[in-house]
């Protein structure tokens, strides 16, 4: 028994010792440990561990840092694959190399931060880290330019084998010292039981405590009417509440782990509403402290939810990226409390047009802008005629029928950068910016817009089923004003002019300034009266002959003269510009064209060899069917093609060049001859000379006026000249009005003279009878 006894006491002796010599050699062992981190990390050898199964670099050592020219942190996360420049069938095809020949290393080309280009042996070997993953330790070498010395790597081997060999001494002097403290550690044991006891139930405590307030945390924020989620440090999901999930229709997903495209990808319906959050998540990243941002986040039915959206990021210890948390605040119905107060507040309610306010802000913008940019503006004035009489007969509900209706109509005849506005009472502005830079055309077309509005409030208004017509009169005032004004004066000039319509009668448009007022009436009734002058036969053709140096009469060039019933014969320069603005120009075009077309076959025309000239407006020319109208007119009259010239601009034949070049030689295949009219004062190029059908060059009177006295304008002539010449084309000088200008012309070149000197342009039938005097002498 006393045996029995004893060999107890001695496995109660030796128990405390087995716990303190298991302690003592896990100190060892974290010794150990640090130890060969610090080789690794302050090697001057390049060393990384990386994952097997992905290529992920798990830590690199200084060296790498060093050779690689990124810091530790931007090698750590990145892929090896990023850094080797072979793809993946090279990397395999070397790894059967190196089996092939026994090596227990790979040769790859790896990128470095410079973008240079070094080739490298890897030696890696499988090892298992402290938490047991397994990862592959590679060596780098650099054997670009040169072979790794033997030497270097001898050494080193050495120097690890001497550092095994001393750790392995100290293993072993530490075992010796384990067994000869064992017996004193014995009394430790029963305390270190009763320890770890006690720990145990406070982690079992504190875990469960721990539980609880993250469910009680979780059924909070779930519970919670706002977007709440927690993405990873390379933005992807890793937690969200009920309402986010129900939000952005991932109850049924398993969004864990996934990036917003990712998710977005196996959407439908909520698809967008999942895209366009990676730049205020980055703006976070960058600021590094919590960003507040709003986000519009579009949902299945087509509208948007508008949330004010606080984003704050989370860094580990190291500074690399551990999470981003959002929260965001539904802030629609706020923001739609706000756009209604900003729409009360710039808007009338009665016909949502702009009001007074925002009429005044846009004015002053205007006005700011048309005195840098030059370009003119208008503001016009509307009152409804009578307003107040129906106003008062037919109660207010009738009124304001009638100004919602009318509103209505005077925005379908805006342009997206015009402004209307109701001013006050019936009472209408509307705002015209950068209409011209030149102040007559400016004045003009608005003009014709304040004509259209009157037009349109002009016609009867159906009013619960009852027709009510009314009137408008209309002032308007062209900004900037040249006295210089700010935008209660351009208010006041409208307001005066419109005051000026009422005492004209009503219903009618006025403007501030009497000048500009005469002028545009005068250009609105020649529009309006123009487009009468064709059926009222009040147009008639005149034909200006052309002449040879030795003045015989070798053609003719077709005008037009507008005889006015009241005002006589109105100069082509007072018309012409109203129809090529208002598209006149190709009914009048046509007109001149159908009737030169008849002149050629007069018999005195008919019985000739002259060639007719008739000019063709860039309109007219690009119009569609312009090719067939001529045919037909051609068949109709039974003219002669060959004898018909037809004259172009400049900038006819340069716009749309390969239409012209298209429609010109349709047309002259059918015969017709085409000269360049008022040649060198518009875009000349040789280029569209050499492409075209082009027979004949006119020298515009400006050039042969002084050529005679101006060596500059001589060289011009001379330049025009030498081009026809080269080019083989002829020549026609318009303008000739002196002996001492045809004298000039005739001693440079043969060509045809066209001016006052030979002939006034003379109305067609007394051209004729000029034709029948020459054939009967």
């Amino acid at each position: 028994m006393r045996r029995a006894a004893r060999a107890r006491a001695v496995r109660w002796l030796l128990l405390p010792l087995f716990f303190v010599s298991a302690a003592v050699l896990a100190s060892l062992a974290i010794a150990q440990r640090d130890l060969l981190s610090t080789l690794f990390h302050q090697h001057t050898s390049v060393m990384m561990f990386i994952e097997p199964d992905s290529g992920r670099i798990v830590d690199v050592n200084a060296a790498a840092a060093r050779f690689y020219g990124y810091s530790p942190r931007e090698l750590i996360g990145r892929s090896i694959d990023e850094i080797n420049t072979l793809g993946p069938d090279e990397v395999a095809a070397e790894r059967a190399r190196a089996r092939a020949e026994e090596r227990n290393y790979f040769v790859f080309p790896h990128r470095l931060a410079s973008g240079e280009i070094r080739t490298v042996e890897v030696y890696s070997s499988p090892v298992r880290l402290d938490d047991g993953k397994l990862v592959l330790f590679s060596i780098i070498h650099d054997i670009t330019g040169k072979r790794v010395a033997e030497e270097d790597l001898l050494a080193y081997q050495n120097r690890l084998q001497e550092l095994v060999d001393r750790r392995t001494r100290e293993v072993t002097d530490a075992q010796a010292l384990t067994r000869n403290i064992m017996v004193g550690a014995l009394l430790a044991q029963l305390a270190v039981i009763l320890l770890l006891v006690a720990s145990i139930l406070r982690s079992r405590r504190a875990t469960a405590e721990l539980a609880r307030r993250e469910q009680e945390l979780s059924t909070l924020i779930d519970a919670l009417p706002d977007v709440v989620r927690l993405k990873d440090g390379k933005g992807r999901w890793q937690q969200a509440n009920r309402y986010t999930l129900e939000l952005f229709g991932l109850t049924r997903v398993d969004y864990r782990g996934r990036t917003d495209a990712e998710l977005a990808f196996q959407q439908d319906d909520e698809r967008q509403a999942l895209l366009g959050h990676e730049k205020p998540d980055e703006q976070a990243w960058e600021a590094g402290e919590a960003v507040r941002t709003e986000e519009s986040i579009p949902t299945p039915s087509g509208q948007s939810m508008v949330f004010d959206t606080i984003k704050v990021p989370l860094f580990r210890p190291d500074g690399a990226r551990g999470g981003l948390v959002s929260i965001g605040r539904d802030m629609t119905e706020r923001r739609r409390a706000e756009s209604e107060i900003a729409r009360l507040a710039y808007f009338d309610p009665l016909t949502a047009l702009p009001n007074r306010r925002l009429l005044l802000d846009r004015l002053a913008h205007a006005l700011a802008v048309a005195r840098r940019s030059g370009h003119y503006g208008a503001l016009l004035l509307i009152d409804l005629d009578y307003f107040k009489t129906l106003n008062d007969a037919r109660g207010h509900e009738m009124g304001d029928l009638l100004l919602k209706a009318a509103s209505n109509r005077l925005q379908h005849e805006l342009r997206e950068s015009d402004t209307l506005s109701r001013f006050g009472g019936d009472e209408f502005v509307l705002l015209l910016p950068e209409i011209s830079p030149h102040q007559q055309l400016a004045a003009d077309m608005a003009r014709s817009v304040a004509e259209k509005m009157r037009a349109t409030l002009g016609r009867p208004f159906d009013l619960g089923g009852e027709q009510i017509a009314i009137g408008a009169s209309i002032g308007v005032t062209i900004f900037p004003p040249s006295q210089g004004g700010d935008v209660s004066d351009l208010l006041k000039q409208a307001d005066t002019a419109m005051y000026q319509a009422k005492a004209a009668g009503r219903n009618t448009v006025r403007f501030f300034e009497p000048e500009m007022q005469a002028r545009a009436e005068m250009r609105f009734m020649l529009e309006a009266e123009l487009r009468q002058a064709i059926d009222n036969n009040e147009l008639r053709l005149y034909v200006q002959p052309q002449y040879d140096g030795e003045r015989r009469m070798r053609g003719a060039e077709v005008l037009l003269r507008w005889h006015h019933p009241r005002r006589g014969l109105i100069s082509p320069a007072s018309f012409i510009p109203i129809a090529e603005e208002t598209g006149l120009i190709v009914e009048l075009g046509d007109w001149v064209l159908r009737n030169s077309c008849a002149l050629l076959t007069r018999p005195e025309l008919a019985e000739s060899t002259l060639r007719i000239s008739v000019n063709v407006s860039p309109r007219q020319f690009h119009r569609i069917g312009f090719v067939g109208r001529v045919r037909d007119i051609l068949a109709e009259t039974g003219a002669d093609a060959a004898r018909l010239t037809f004259e172009v601009t400049e900038g006819l034949v340069i716009d749309k060049v390969h239409q012209t070049v298209a429609t010109m030689s349709e047309l002259n295949a059918l015969g017709i001859h085409f000269s360049v009219d008022d040649f060198g004062t518009g875009y000349s190029s040789l280029a569209y000379l050499k492409r075209l059908p082009i027979d004949e060059l006119k020298i515009d009177r400006s050039f042969i006026q002084d050529a005679p006295t101006d060596p500059s304008d001589a060289a011009l002539v001379d330049t025009i000249l030498s081009i026809a010449a080269h080019l083989h084309l002829d020549v026609v000088a318009e303008g000739v009005e002196t002996e001492a200008q045809a004298a000039f012309l005739a001693s440079r070149a043969p060509m045809l003279y066209q001016g006052y000197l030979y002939a006034r342009p003379e109305p067609a039938e007394t051209f004729l009878q000029r034709l029948r005097s020459t054939q009967s002498s």
